[in-house]
């Protein structure tokens, strides 16, 4: 009951302190990667926006950001998804750098899923993105280079993840996927230029690739990823 009754404390003084802040979205692509978005990752950027993710093990009631370029003062609220992560979405700003903090049931910390952090002595730690590196773009999967095409799955650490697509006429097994990183699993193949669609098999079930926008559904009812090859 008292941590139910401090909670209620701090976030009565972050509305009562601070204005509470959203914007309206216009992107439909935009609003299908929030849909979608399975897992916390370091900040993005997609279009004309920045999108930030957060999620914890613990029950939270409120996760908002404040920012650099407002002085602190406004908080940008986070919105759960039905994957059960908090996205935030802002309007990109035209500085280069910009400097931020979470705000969790009351808590300020800097952003755990943003690996690029600054802290002087005597003061708080505060996140940093350049918005520079940030694209969607860069190193976005799959992608071809000298004939190759390489492909990647992101989501748990040491699951059994296959490639299949009407490449190798949907075998599940041909295509292994190595975990080179915690949680990203990566293979590479030979294709001509054309249209190809493929989906993940992972311990058994399929999946679409939810870093690729372009989906489509089978006669099943299966979602399956689409892209080409120049």
């Amino acid at each position: 009951m008292m941590e139910t009754k401090k909670l209620y404390c701090f976030l009565m003084i972050i509305f009562v302190c601070t204005q509470i802040y959203a914007i309206e979205i216009e992107s439909y692509n935009v609003h299908k990667k929030m849909l979608i978005t399975t897992d916390a990752t370091e900040p993005q950027i997609m279009e004309n926006y920045i999108i930030f993710t957060f999620k914890s093990k613990e029950r939270t009631s409120f996760v908002g950001a404040a920012f650099d370029f407002d002085n602190y003062v406004k908080i940008y609220q986070f919105k759960k998804n039905p994957e059960g992560i908090y996205i935030l979405v802002i309007n990109k700003p035209e500085k280069e750098i910009i400097k931020y903090r979470l705000v969790v049931d009351g808590l300020w910390m800097a952003d755990p899923f943003n690996p690029i952090k600054i802290k002087k002595p005597n003061e708080v730690e505060i996140s940093v993105f350049n918005i520079a590196d940030g694209s969607l773009s860069k190193n976005n999967y799959p992608f071809t280079e000298n004939g190759i095409t390489c492909f990647r799955y992101r989501g748990e650490e040491g699951k059994s993840v296959y490639l299949a697509g009407n490449f190798n006429k949907w075998d599940p097994f041909m295509y292994h996927m190595t975990e080179k990183n915690p949680g990203e699993y990566f293979t590479s193949i030979k294709l001509s230029p054309g249209t190809y669609y493929y989906y993940f098999v992972v311990n058994g079930r399929t999946e679409p690739d939810k870093d690729n926008l372009n989906i489509l559904w089978d006669r099943d009812f299966r979602e399956i990823s689409v892209f080409d090859v120049r």
